[in-house]
């Protein structure tokens, strides 16, 4: 975090907001200023679309999707394009990409498709999204926390006590869950803890780590402290915080959103704001940048190869990067046809392959990543679960062995744009689902 969730703004009459993937409600959510090329092709094609202008529509989403290949939202507007020109083929074309990529789109209530609705080939794509809308997968509930309006986004987990750690963004505050599922204030308000984000333990250590960071979606937020972030050291022995290592707003802005740590017990931690990856080396205790790349757009989860030489992390507008460890050479993976890396937040390795949560695709989804022997590129995409009817945003998770604990729901959209969190009744309880994979 941040990051954008296409899930509950596709259908915004804010067309520009929607096809640039800027969340309105928080300015921070994409390194947008550093694309004024792709902006500009974006507000050119809102105006088009406004204007009913679907030539110019057509020509600026597809010069959109010249430097961002496989986002859905320009897939779907440039169809728009083509079905208010009356080219019907092309419509089709267009909307049986995204059906191949497994993802679902509002068209058969959509005016915007009146030209072709009545056709057999737009009736079959209509199917093939509803086919795209059934559940898929066999996750079952982990754990369930009993408290409305926690928001939560960082997950962790002790073997050594079988603890479990969650983080909310909301509350700013981390709670753990023992075997017996009794849940406990972990940290304390005297902490200084901001929106908690992404967190790992160092078992050996006995060292929960944990990314936080200030912005308007949580309680008692201080403009004055807006864009700072930082990593915070707690001990598991005593449940204290040890140390804090912290980033300023000045002279730019910081939102660390996931970690990860090596075997040397070292944190590396992506910056979705500014983009670029931070290290905080266990022996200086100085966190410092690892790796910033003009490629980087909005970083999110990061996992290391079974050798810890390539450090593989998820861009939410980009894909998937592989980085290597000691040149620090960056290669964006390209996804194989009929397929969409976009929107990926949480990513981990198992066994050779990357599972990954995808929020900001709809549906949401968890997949399962396989790259070619070379590691250039992503081979196949397996949709692990899908369209669970308790999902609402899931978000990171972490893996115990061969199952897979996540965040089914965040529910990130019950905090307006003034950090208003929504009532009481419009609220559930965070669910943590297990996943064999």
């Amino acid at each position: 975090m941040p990051r954008i969730s296409i899930t509950r703004k596709i259908l915004s009459v804010a067309i520009l907001f929607v096809l640039l993937g800027i969340n309105p409600s928080n300015s921070m959510n994409v390194h947008a200023q550093s694309q004024p090329v792709l902006a500009q092709y974006v507000q050119k094609a809102r105006a088009a679309y406004e204007q009913k202008d679907s030539a110019a529509l057509i020509e600026n989403m597809k010069a959109a999707l010249a430097l961002r290949p496989t986002w859905g939202p320009y897939i779907y507007y440039l169809a728009i394009g083509y079905a208010m020109s009356g080219n019907k083929n092309e419509a089709v074309n267009w909307l049986g990409q995204l059906a191949d990529m497994g993802l679902v789109y509002p068209i058969s209530t959509r005016a915007d498709f009146a030209s072709i609705k009545d056709t057999d080939e737009f009736k079959a794509l209509v199917a093939r999204f509803d086919d795209n809308a059934k559940p898929l997968g066999t996750s079952t509930m982990a754990f369930t926390v009993h408290e409305r309006g926690f928001v939560p986004e960082g997950l962790a987990y002790d073997p050594a006590e079988k603890v479990f750690f969650l983080g909310s963004v909301y509350k700013r505050k981390i709670v753990s869950i023992d075997a017996a599922g009794e849940v406990k204030d972990f940290s304390s308000p005297a902490d200084g803890l901001w929106s908690v984000m992404g967190m790992r333990v160092d078992a050996a250590r006995r060292v929960l780590w944990v990314c936080t960071a200030s912005h308007p979606q949580m309680m008692n937020f201080k403009e004055s402290e807006n864009g700072v972030s930082g990593i915070f050291k707690y001990d598991l022995r005593t449940r204290k915080l040890i140390k804090k290592y912290l980033l300023p707003s000045q002279p730019k802005p910081h939102w660390l959103g996931d970690l990860l740590l090596n075997a040397n017990g070292d944190v590396f931690a992506s910056d979705s704001v500014t983009p670029g990856i931070y290290k905080l080396d266990r022996q200086s205790e100085k966190l410092e940048m690892f790796l910033e790349n003009d490629a980087f757009v909005n970083p999110q989860g990061l996992a290391f190869s079974a050798d810890e030489q390539r450090l593989f992390m998820a861009d939410y507008l980009k894909g998937v990067f592989a980085i290597d460890m000691k040149s620090k050479t960056v290669a964006l993976l390209p996804p194989a046809p009929k397929m969409t890396t976009l929107g990926l937040d949480g990513l981990y390795y198992h066994q050779g392959k990357l599972i990954g949560v995808q929020n900001g695709v709809t549906p949401a989804r968890v997949v399962e990543l396989s790259l070619n022997g070379e590691v250039t590129r992503v081979e196949q995409l397996k949709v692990l679960e899908a369209n669970n009817p308790v999902f609402d945003e899931p978000t990171l998770a972490v893996l115990s062995g061969d199952t897979l604990f996540y965040i089914a729901n965040s529910q990130w959209a019950a905090i307006d744009e003034k950090g208003v969190l929504a009532p009481e009744e419009k609220l559930r309880n965070p669910i943590v689902l297990k996943l064999k994979l």
